[in-house]
């Protein structure tokens, strides 16, 4: 007689746990490198000025490094989607169709990144001009790179912990976004809207630039079988 076939689990993947630990060898290599600088940038968000200027060669991340932070982000937000989502997955799911969603999920982010660096760069400059695009820019693709950091405790739940509740991942999914829009909400006061800050207008901007992307990108996670499942 056949049983029936286990549920797929992050915890004991060696791929996943691979990833993972070259990951945090790449952190460290980052760290290394380039470990004031991210410091220094970090520190600037909190007491950014009309007069300073965060990002000037004492605060340059090498390209490389940037890639790194990059690739964090995108690893741990798959896989924190993936923990989440997988509530709501058939019992049956097999290690293939797991690899097959976590790929998906790392390409939608990617090209969401993508498109959210093209777009935004084009809106700022035709509403604001070349140079306070480019600090805004620079300043908010930071702010993702932070994001990976931000999800490292929930991301050593998914892999280490097992039955880890859902109810847990929603609450911590919920404080991230939260957090992250505070962080560009006080970043868009001070960079785009330092000269006159009228709150309707950042209102309409962060409507139009990040909740109703925002929201976009969660309804397409959302509806895997319009936009995720892909057929081989």
């Amino acid at each position: 007689m056949t049983g029936e076939s286990i549920p797929y689990s992050l915890i004991g993947d060696n791929l996943v746990m691979s990833l993972f630990l070259l990951n945090l060898l790449a952190m460290a290599y980052v760290f290394l490198m380039n470990g004031s600088s991210i410091l220094e940038r970090t520190k600037s968000m909190f007491y950014y000025g009309k007069q300073s200027n965060p990002y000037n060669d004492r605060t340059h991340i090498t390209r490389i490094c940037n890639f790194l932070l990059y690739w964090q982000t995108v690893f741990y937000g798959s896989i924190t989607l993936f923990g989440y989502m997988q509530y709501g997955s058939p019992a049956g799911m097999d290690q293939t169709a797991a690899y097959t969603h976590l790929l998906q999920y790392a390409l939608l982010l990617l090209i969401a990144l993508i498109l959210k660096s093209s777009v935004t760069h084009l809106c700022n400059t035709t509403l604001f001009g070349e140079k306070v695009a480019k600090e805004w820019n620079q300043s908010y693709f930071f702010t993702i790179k932070l994001l990976g950091f931000i999800l490292f405790p929930i991301v050593v739940c998914c892999i280490f912990v097992k039955g880890f509740p859902k109810s847990y991942y929603t609450i911590y999914i919920i404080f991230v976004t939260l957090l992250y829009l505070a962080v560009i909400i006080s970043r868009s006061i001070k960079i785009i809207f330092a000269k006159k800050c009228n709150y309707l207008d950042i209102f309409l901007y962060l409507c139009a630039l990040e909740l109703l992307p925002m929201a976009f990108l969660w309804k397409t996670i959302h509806i895997p079988n319009a936009f995720l499942i892909i057929k081989f």
